[in-house]
């Protein structure tokens, strides 16, 4: 499922037109990106947490020159799903 399919299902489910539903979804999902950048986790009960996890900086190796270079820490988002939704996918 796309974005676009994902606001269809939830225009219809919710009887709301396609456009406020992408508004609406937008926003959630640019107040994600805004709470990560943040440094903050979101936490959505039945469903998940969403967090950034660091990576630290590593040694690694150009394969076309065999040169050693340096590859800098990063922060990576990640999802981690409730125990409900889990249950729930799996039809538990």
């Amino acid at each position: 499922m796309n974005k676009a399919q994902l606001i269809q299902h939830m225009a219809s489910s919710l009887n709301q037109s396609k456009a406020s539903t992408k508004l609406a979804l937008d926003e959630i999902l640019r107040q994600i990106h805004i709470a990560l950048s943040e440094g903050e986790k979101v936490f959505i009960p039945q469903f998940g947490t969403f967090e950034l996890r660091y990576h630290l900086p590593k040694t690694g190796r150009n394969p076309q020159t065999g040169e050693t270079l340096e590859i800098d820490g990063y922060n990576q988002p990640s999802f981690k799903a409730a125990t409900a939704f889990k249950q729930a996918v799996n039809g538990e």
